[in-house]
């Protein structure tokens, strides 16, 4: 099995989006898959112009050449597709978005209707099916923060995190603990089953208790207070 992972965090390896993307790659590479992995912000990625030169002019082909160019063919080889992404102001950060606009040329321009939904069919028919993986993190405590992540990626296994500065301290560990094995549990099924379990699928989304929800709120509610917020800059 080939798994594709992009880190689109701009923190990359000092993010807690790297903090699952490990737990849950590391997991799937122990029980034998082939993981390949990326930080987008790395990546030379221009943004799509709206042209459809991709579906026209020149079909399956961008009219950009950068790493575009290797990225696409590898994510049509891939078996599964990780992506991970921090939430910034309620939506994923653009790192991601800007590379998922420049998938088009994987699709076709025609459409059709599944479940009463209109798609684009893909390019390149795939014998199975393609299992696609997000990873998400937030500062808020709350799931809600994570509506426009289960917008974009309705079909994907989705592995959501909320208050993730709890994994920096023994706290908030301890409370996560469950939810972390969750997502070895996930690496691993996706690996040796193809799919993730629906009672795995519950657990890799943390709902915190009210409790941990106030805790969370008067860790940086404490933190903030020690800041001058009243300064505004520049002053000599």
């Amino acid at each position: 099995m080939k798994i594709l992972s992009f880190n689109a965090s701009p923190r990359k390896e000092k993010g807690t989006t790297e903090t699952l993307l490990d737990l849950l790659l590391d997991s799937a590479k122990d029980s034998g898959a082939e993981v390949e992995r990326h930080y987008v912000v790395d990546l030379n990625i221009e943004g799509c112009q709206g042209c459809f030169s991709c579906w026209f002019a020149t079909p399956g082909r961008c009219v950009h050449r950068d790493d575009m160019d290797w990225i696409l063919p590898k994510m049509v080889e891939a078996d599964v597709l990780v992506y991970g992404t921090p939430v910034y102001y309620y939506n994923i950060v653009h790192y991601l978005q800007r590379m998922r606009e420049r998938t088009l040329p994987l699709n076709m321009p025609e459409m059709y209707v599944v479940d009463g939904v209109t798609n684009h069919p893909d390019r390149q028919p795939r014998e199975h099916p393609q299992r696609m993986v997000v990873v998400s993190v937030c500062g808020f405590p709350d799931l809600v923060n994570f509506n426009q992540v289960r917008g974009l990626f309705p079909d994907a296994i989705k592995i959501l995190l909320p208050a993730s500065q709890m994994l920096y301290d023994e706290q908030g560990r301890r409370v996560l603990s469950g939810f972390l094995k969750a997502v070895k549990r996930a690496g691993r099924e996706i690996v040796e089953k193809g799919d993730v379990s629906p009672e795995t699928r519950q657990g890799v989304i943390m709902e915190l208790s009210p409790k941990s929800k106030r805790r969370v709120m008067e860790s940086m509610n404490k933190v903030s207070a020690q800041i001058d917020t009243t300064s505004k800059g520049g002053e000599a």
